[in-house]
């Protein structure tokens, strides 16, 4: 008992000092005298948590120093895109103002189940940020900012077990200083929660497929489910988790009740969504940030839908000059790009991801089931958007976007973390001084 309340303390202390500068920057000068209780308090949580899945166990991560010094150069160059940079589109039109209309007042109780175009879920982690951290832009921002670098120790742990520690670093820093990532990380909207919800879905198959355990099954199809309430097209990890029992030596699963038990779980767990979408027969407004809007249903969303033919949006993720020049060649314009508040990833760090996974799958590198899993993961992605034609939809919907494709990200990076560690010799040298120059500029280009 001693043991467990010595590293409890432990990890509370650990917390609470983490918290305790956040806090600092964010309270306004009137609430600072609720700093330490307030970073005591989050502590206490954490610890409890932490030692009631790990125990006495150390997480491997806490091990690893260069994995520690990747998540504080994180950590650092997100504090300061969240403590300077102004509010994006969707940050004072979506995130904020839907969060500041949640109410758990007794007689005054909201709690809304969908924004404007997607489900709430991104609003209450702002809610939390705000309440806790301060109403404030860094206020509003820190919890996404905690919950982004979470994401990078789940890349890690995926990684860790069964490519190696080198390689689980390099898909760590691969998505901590990609362009994109460390742009949306620092900020109050929907991409965290659906990205961290979607890697903790991915963590759980990956332990699924080492520890052969069908309740991880299950852990999956609850994330997945939960990612929905911050973007419904994380539906789509369903279908990939099926593909890949099919493609790997797991199939004799799918003579067992789990996948299918899984995917009720899944429609359980998305089921207020759907009613809400069923009750809703006509046009439904909302006020908040200042003006009435119009709520999307699912059929607007599937108004988007346009007809099938090739779309450069998914590539202009990854290489947006090159698809828009290549589409300006084939269709004589050149797309719009609407969502152009965002930074999409870097040409030259794109162009490392994809031929890294069109390597891995060309050359059947992924010779384990995870790597099979995640080569599946991102073509089932990146194909099905890039067969979409923008259709016309209402309100603020926007027509086509190269930010769906932002869940490839994640299996991009283990694959391509897997194939640097790979490398031996001048090789190594030559591709580790390359993608590490790469980082680094997109960091500095990123913060300028």
């Amino acid at each position: 008992m001693k043991a467990y309340a010595r590293i409890a303390g432990r990890r509370l202390l650990v917390t609470a000092a983490v918290l305790a500068p956040l806090l600092w920057l964010t309270l306004p000068a009137r609430r600072l005298a609720q700093l330490p209780q307030r970073a005591l308090l989050a502590g206490a949580a954490a610890a409890l948590l932490a030692t009631a899945v790990l125990g006495l166990r150390r997480a491997r991560w806490t091990r690893d120093v260069p994995f520690l010094c990747i998540l504080l150069v994180a950590g650092l160059a997100r504090l300061w895109l969240a403590t300077t940079e102004r509010y994006v589109h969707d940050e004072i039109n979506t995130a904020i103002p839907l969060s500041r209309t949640i109410s758990f007042q007794p007689g005054q109780v909201h709690l809304p189940l969908r924004g404007e175009n997607h489900p709430a879920l991104p609003a209450y982690v702002v809610k939390a940020s705000g309440e806790f951290f301060g109403r404030n832009p860094a206020g509003y921002r820190m919890l996404s900012l905690l919950l982004g670098l979470a994401a990078l120790v789940l890349i890690y742990s995926l990684s860790v077990d069964a490519l190696g520690p080198i390689a689980a670093r390099w898909a760590a820093a691969l998505l901590a200083f990609n362009e994109y990532y460390l742009g949306v990380s620092a900020r109050a909207t929907a991409h965290v929660p659906h990205l961290l919800l979607v890697t903790a879905a991915m963590y759980a198959y990956g332990r699924f497929l080492r520890t052969q355990r069908p309740g991880f099954i299950y852990a999956a199809a609850a994330s997945a489910g939960l990612a929905f309430y911050a973007k419904e097209h994380s539906a789509l990890v369903m279908p990939i988790f099926f593909l890949a029992l099919l493609a790997t030596s797991q199939r004799r699963w799918l003579r067992t009740p789990h996948p299918y038990l899984a995917s009720v779980l899944f429609v359980a767990c998305i089921s207020p969504d759907l009613y809400w979408n069923l009750e809703t027969k006509s046009e439904r407004l909302v006020n908040y940030a200042g003006e009435e809007v119009r709520q999307a249903t699912y059929s607007d969303h599937f108004r988007r839908f346009g007809g099938v033919s090739l779309s450069p949006y998914p590539a202009m993720f990854y290489v947006k000059p090159v698809a828009q020049a290549a589409a300006r060649q084939m269709t004589g314009e050149t797309p719009p790009d609407y969502t152009r508040e965002y930074r999409s990833v870097g040409p030259l760090l794109g162009a490392v991801l994809l031929t890294a996974v069109v390597f891995t799958a060309a050359r059947w590198r992924a010779r384990d089931d995870l790597q099979r899993f995640l080569a599946i993961q991102f073509a089932f992605v990146f194909l099905f958007f890039s067969v979409i034609q923008p259709g016309n939809p209402p309100g603020r919907l926007d027509a086509v976007s190269w930010i769906w494709v932002e869940t490839t990200m994640l299996p991009a990076v283990v694959l391509t973390g897997a194939r640097l560690a790979g490398t031996d010799g001048w090789t190594r040298r030559a591709s580790w001084a390359i993608v590490g120059v790469l980082l680094g500029w997109s960091v500095v280009s990123t913060l300028a």
